[in-house]
């Protein structure tokens, strides 16, 4: 009975430690990916904003593709999280505010599915995040339809997501900007969740 016992601990402990391990290496994993597109969004920036690149539109291209894809992954490459910088905290500013934001050359269909990816979950923070949440504005306002177009095919919960984190901020607006009122015409539907998202930015913001 006590070799049994003891058979039993050793079990437990084997597979504690195994999980331990595992989740480690995972851990680890998640950090090399993140370092990996960093260092690939990096490259091609440069070689996107090289003078002498003759080439600079196809590296556009692959930094848009290279870009990331969600809210997490943003904060992942250019966040600051944790209490420290992630990888391109720092060059967060020329890539996003002064490359991604200005990005011409990319269909623009493909950008605003990006772009409204990346808005859904997110909450607004300073740097980075701001900087997106800047360009993302001005791309809305700018296209409104196909914005609709896209939403309208996503459930309510990302659409009412997508529309609290383009009102959200330090001190958020309390008027609705006169460019999205008309919503009203174009998908009452999506109006109505625009309009109680920005009513839980206010509040949220009391």
């Amino acid at each position: 009975m006590k070799a049994f016992n003891l058979l039993i601990i050793a079990l437990i402990f084997n597979i504690a430690t195994g999980k331990c391990q595992s989740q480690s290496l995972m851990i680890h994993s998640q950090a090399d990916s993140t370092t990996i597109k960093a260092n690939r969004l990096k490259r091609l920036y440069l070689l996107s904003t090289s003078s002498s690149n003759g080439n600079a539109d196809i590296y556009k291209l692959q930094f848009f593709d290279a870009f990331p894809n969600t809210f997490k992954e943003l904060n992942e490459i250019y966040g600051y999280e944790t209490n420290k910088p992630s990888p391109l905290y720092f060059e967060a500013e020329p890539h996003i505010y002064e490359l991604f934001n200005n990005l011409n050359n990319i269909n623009d269909t493909l950008y605003y599915r990006k772009i409204i990816s990346i808005a859904i979950g997110g909450r607004w923070d300073a740097d980075a995040v701001n900087m997106f949440q800047e360009g993302l504005r001005k791309r809305v306002l700018n296209n409104l339809e196909l914005t609709i177009y896209l939403l309208k095919r996503m459930a309510d919960d990302k659409i009412s997501s997508f529309w609290y984190f383009y009102f959200d901020g330090v001190h958020p607006e309390k008027e609705i900007p006169e460019a999205l009122l008309k919503l009203t015409t174009l998908n009452k539907h999506i109006y109505d969740l625009m309009i109680e998202s920005q009513k839980k930015v206010l509040k949220n913001s009391e």
